[in-house]
Order: structure tokens, then sequence, then C-alpha cells
């Protein structure tokens, strides 16, 4: 609902009673004729000016959330007159939360230009809403809040999401500012030539740098989780990861990892199989006494720029919290500088894989 909002200041409508967010005017007698037609329907109309889907435009209409001058649009097909006047009011439980909390959640920008953003996304944070029931604030909230402009390829609740980060991992996260920027982003992702490295604190040390090369599906009754299965699987995606020792003790190990693929809970669920877990990872089998945020974060991104083709290698810092974790837990002082703890996963990678033969990349 919030990126509805949004939405309705970033086209070229008419707006009035700016300083009030929750209520926006839309005026269809500010498009061209081949824009707005006379007659033209209240849904069609929606859904192609607010860049939203037809069906989403209508659950809206069904909730009563539009007023045409002055009364509750009901009825999907209403045909709209050259000099009709549309208001917006979300309700009134989305208005509130949506907007409370965006103004204090402060996200450190990693590099910014004409055409992407790389964000350091803090955990316990949702990238982007997937139902409008959903009152929780999100990085998409907060960067139409900040009116950087993004691209508006496909639904409109994940405006410049390249990829995306599970709530609780924090870490660095690709902004499209253009649906150019987007497209080859994505297709780099496709390629696997954008390396996302992570790490993570598991409770028990690999014995060996392992590649896990296993499909996962949906949980079958559980629908919030994933499970590995059988390349046969008709539900079966492909999905690929590389797990390699970083340091030791003797309750856990800090590691890294390597996404070929970026599949939900991809790290979380690829390690289940193999019998480790991440510290605060409960839902996935953690069994441990740590209580805190799970520990895992992605830490380095590379990838070309969309336009210079220029190779960007941009490191997230650790949360403070899961730095003062790894300094009381492991010997890291090769790895300390003045920006804290910044490990070249990429070339730790390429030591435990390539040096041994072990990557079948």
């Amino acid at each position: 609902m919030k990126q509805l909002l949004a939405n309705l200041t970033d086209t070229n409508l008419q707006t009035q009673n700016i300083s009030n967010p929750q209520s926006f005017i839309v005026s269809s007698a500010n498009f061209s004729d081949n824009i707005c037609p006379q007659n033209l329907r209240a849904d069609v109309f929606l859904a192609k000016q607010l860049n939203c889907s037809r069906a989403k435009i209508q659950q809206f209409i069904t909730k009563q959330c539009f007023l045409c001058n002055g009364t509750p649009l009901t009825k999907f097909g209403t045909l709209l007159k050259k000099d009709d006047k549309i208001t917006f009011n979300p309700p009134q439980t989305l208005q509130n939360t949506t907007l409370q909390g965006i103004s204090s959640l402060e996200i450190p920008i990693l590099y910014e230009d004409a055409d992407l953003l790389i964000l350091n996304k803090p955990h316990n944070l949702i990238v982007h809403r997937t139902n409008e029931e959903d009152t929780q604030i999100t990085l998409v909230d907060w960067l139409q809040s900040k009116h950087f402009s993004l691209s508006h390829l496909g639904d409109s609740s994940r405006r410049g999401i390249v990829h995306r980060l599970d709530k609780g991992t924090s870490g660095a996260i690709v902004i499209a500012k253009n649906n150019r920027a987007h497209e080859l982003l994505s297709a780099q992702l496709r390629d696997r030539t954008m390396s996302r490295y992570y790490l993570c604190v598991i409770n028990q040390a690999l014995k060996n740098p392992k590649i896990v090369d296993l499909p996962l599906m949906r949980h079958p009754k559980k629908r919030l989780k994933y499970l590995c299965t059988t390349p046969t699987n008709p539900n079966a995606k492909p999905s690929k990861s590389a797990f390699f020792n970083i340091a030791t003790n003797k309750d856990s190990a800090l590691i890294g990892a390597k996404l070929f693929s970026g599949r939900t809970h991809q790290i979380r669920v690829h390690l289940h199989a193999i019998n480790r877990h991440i510290l605060g990872d409960f839902f996935y089998g953690y069994r441990g006494s740590y209580q805190g945020r799970i520990l895992l974060h992605a830490h380095l991104i590379q990838l070309k720029h969309p336009s210079s083709q220029e190779t960007l290698r941009i490191y997230a810092p650790m949360p403070q919290e899961m730095q003062d974790f790894l300094k009381d837990s492991f010997c890291l002082e090769r790895f300390d500088s003045e920006d804290g703890i910044v490990i070249p996963l990429d070339e730790l990678y390429c030591k435990n894989f390539y040096e041994n033969s072990l990557d079948t990349e």
C-alpha cells in the first residue's frame, strides 16, 4: 500500500494536499486524450497510471480505497469522464504503520551514482512487502521516502530491487535507479558475473571446503520454509553454494559463503542439508544457547557497472554487535582495520576452491 502511495507521487499526476501524504487528488483531466481517453474504465486507468497490476487495483476498489468525486468507487468498470477526480485513502491501519519509524531508520549508502545504489541493509528489515496487509516498514518504503529514482520493472512493491536479502540478514544489497540498469544487473545475476559473498557463524566447523549443489523447493506443508529436493522434482529450482572455513573454535566456526544462485533462504537451507546451522537460525534447526540475531551478513559484492563496465568491489561493514561477537569468539587480528573487521572473501574463496581444484564452475 505504501508503494502505491509512492507511485502516485512518481507519475505525472497533479497532486494536492502534499503536506498530508494520506490523501492525494488525481485528476484525469491532466492527461492527454491518448493516455486517458474519454470513458476509460477506472481499473484500467489506475493500473496504467500507478504502474500497478489490474488485479491489485481491483482489490483496492473492493476495499473502497478510491473515491471518485468524493464517492467511493465500488465497480471496477466505472467509466471515467475527463474531469473526474479520484482520491486515494489507504486503510487507517496501513496509514499509521507504514509512515511510522521511517524517519528514524538509518541505512548506510555504500555506493551511489545515476544508475545504482548499494546499501548496507540492517537486519530485522524486510526488503519489500509481499501483500498489502503487511504493515512492516520495508526497504522500499525507506527508498521512496528519500525520493530516490527507482526502476519500475514488474511489481510496484519491488521498485528498484535487483535481488533481496532475508529479513534477518544484514549487508550489501543492490538497488537499480532506472530500468536499463535493472535489466543489465539482473543479467549479471543470471550469468553469475555478479558475485555475492557472505559471512556467517555456524555451530560446527566444516571438515573441508564444500560445494553444495542441491535444488530447492518450498516446503509442501510449511509455506514459509524451504528444503532441498531432487533435480527431477517439478518444483525444484537449481541452487548452488560454496562454503569455506575462516576461523574456528571448539564450539563454532566463522565461514564464508558464495552464492551461484539466489534462492530464498539458500545459505540456510544448504547448511541445514550438511548438518550445519547458523547461530540464531532456530527456524532451520539451530539448537544452541546463543540467543542473538542470526549471524549472517552479506559482506562483499562484486559487479560490473551497468554503464561504465567498471568492476565494483564493495564491502558492507558488519554491524557492531556482530563484530563484537566475532572478536570475542575468534582470532581475527589479521582482518582488523580502521574500518573494523574486513575479510577478503573473494580471495579466500579462490584459495580454497581454485587452488584446491574443488570449484566446479
